[in-house]
């Protein structure tokens, strides 16, 4: 790395300091964030990660944790996740660098990746929302685990001899990327992507990346399943195979490559609009690439194709042998920065004027810029800061000693696009942290807490939620002056 590297991290760093800053000041509390807030306490035998096999994230949950006791202390918990961020940028953006370096690709793909990494939703969610702190081990863990494999194989152009070294780093940090978040471990064939772009003739080094990858993942099965007899923990229903390829191809290629070629844009699962925009940048990078290959035989040019699109698939595998399709945000990153990788690169390849690089730089790196600065701030913070903000004054203006039960009305799921006219992306952008079942218990009784000082005054309270207020009105409750109804649409209203 030179002083213009450098230089360029700092940069890099600026930015994600310049988009997320509102998170050194910023209180509030989003969904899964109210449950583990409230249940990781010394002494409780609360577990939410460990049947899913992510050990490490178990345990990086009930030290943090455990160590708040009130909202505001949440917002220490992202800045760990933050500034973990802000310490791997200059990691991915050296592995990008060397490995650009040597398959002498285009020398501006290691500042606009980074970028773009900054610049995804899955970044601002990983970043924003505690209950994803532990996701720059788990994908940065999976990038070094490639890199180290990577490292090795490229500079053996005499034959590939793998050494114990070698495949001890990656296994290393292959199983603690698993261990974390299972998908951050896709991250594992970036370093590899670039190398078959530069030379997609040479197909041993990806076979035998591809080999250590699924050796890995036969490490760790082994490991969790060890893992789950030693400590007698049933396993989650979400780790459980389901093997059924035709329909998760189409689901990857309907909901997770979808979202990647969206690129920061944001758009609801629900809109089959957004299709034309996936349809027409993916037949644009397919014409762009037959373009540029075009002395390729066919077989040659399916055969490119076909090992693209073999790697997408790898990049997301731990979300397609599992029975729940979901593709949200933060499951992507490795797709993500996959697809952006390819066409990024058919991009600089295609275009020869280095003027027109340049602008066409600068442009799509200001569009990204901005579309992170509006996701994060108008999709996400806006609307989820004014719902804590009111919910948490009307709870603590109208709770009193006498009140024994809270009954609370849910928002619907689309309030806040109603209300603001934004979008709605998965269970991350968009959507009101009190439409889900499980959040009004555990954010009423910590504001109870924090109103009373006393934990056990809002442990004995009775707290009920439904949906809207039919449901809640087919009940005919009786209500009394020690029972508080909180009606969360009237009260964001």
């Amino acid at each position: 790395m030179n002083r213009s590297d450098y230089i360029q991290v700092g940069l890099l760093g600026l930015l994600a300091l310049l988009i997320f800053h509102p998170l050194f000041y910023t209180d509030y509390l989003y969904t899964d964030e109210a449950v583990q807030l409230w249940q990781y306490k010394s002494g409780t035998a609360f577990q939410m990660f460990l049947p899913q096999g992510r050990y490490v994230t178990e345990k990086l949950f009930r030290l943090l944790f455990s160590k708040a006791h009130t909202i505001s202390d949440v917002k220490m918990i992202r800045l760990v996740s933050f500034i973990g961020w802000l310490l791997c940028i200059p990691v991915w953006y050296y592995v990008i660098k060397q490995v650009v370096e040597k398959e002498a690709l285009p020398k501006a793909l290691p500042f606009f990746t980074v970028l773009y990494l900054i610049c995804t939703p899955s970044f601002a969610i990983y970043v924003s929302w505690a209950s994803c702190l532990e996701l720059f081990i788990a994908n940065t863990s999976g990038l070094l685990s490639g890199y180290f494999l990577y490292k090795h194989i490229s500079n053996n152009n005499n034959g590939i001899q793998l050494r114990a070294k070698e495949i001890g780093f990656a296994i290393l940090f292959g199983v603690l990327s698993l261990f974390t978040y299972q998908n951050g471990f896709g991250c594992f064939l970036l370093p590899f992507l670039p190398f078959f772009l530069a030379k997609p003739a040479r197909l041993q080094p990806f076979l035998i990346a591809i080999s250590v990858y699924f050796f890995i993942y036969l490490v760790y099965f082994l490991l969790f399943k060890f893992n789950l007899k030693v400590n007698g923990i049933v396993p989650s229903e979400r780790t459980g195979l389901f093997i059924a390829p035709w329909g998760k191809l189409r689901f990857l290629v309907a909901r997770p490559l979808n979202s990647a070629f969206h690129f920061t844009r944001l758009y609801n699962e629900n809109d089959w609009s957004s299709l034309i925009h996936y349809g027409l940048l993916l037949i644009t990078w397919i014409s762009a690439t037959i373009y540029r290959f075009k002395t390729f035989s066919k077989v040659h040019m399916l055969r490119y194709f076909g090992v693209v699109f073999f790697f997408f698939i790898l990049c997301y595998l731990p979300s397609l042998v599992v029975r729940e399709n979901y593709a949200s945000n933060r499951t992507l990153l490795a797709l993500n920065m996959a697809v952006f990788i390819v066409v990024a690169e058919t991009l600089f390849s295609v275009i020869r004027h280095e003027r027109i690089k340049e602008t066409a730089l600068v442009i799509l790196s200001i569009l990204f810029i901005g579309n992170a600065a509006y996701n994060f701030r108008q999709l996400f913070l806006n609307p989820i800061t004014t719902e804590y903000r009111q919910m948490r004054a009307f709870v603590e203006t109208n709770y009193k000693p006498s009140i024994a039960a809270l009954y609370f009305i849910r928002p619907p799921e689309d309030f806040f696009v109603k209300k603001y006219g934004i979008v709605r992306s998965w269970d991350e952008f968009g959507v009101p942290s009190t439409f889900f079942s499980w959040v009004p218990e555990y954010f009423v009784r910590q504001v109870v807490f924090e109103k009373t000082g006393n934990r056990q005054t809002a442990e004995k309270l009775l707290i009920k939620s439904w949906p809207e207020q039919a449901s809640f009105s087919q009940e005919a409750l009786a209500l009394t002056d020690s029972i508080l109804v909180i009606d969360a649409r009237t009260v964001l209203k």
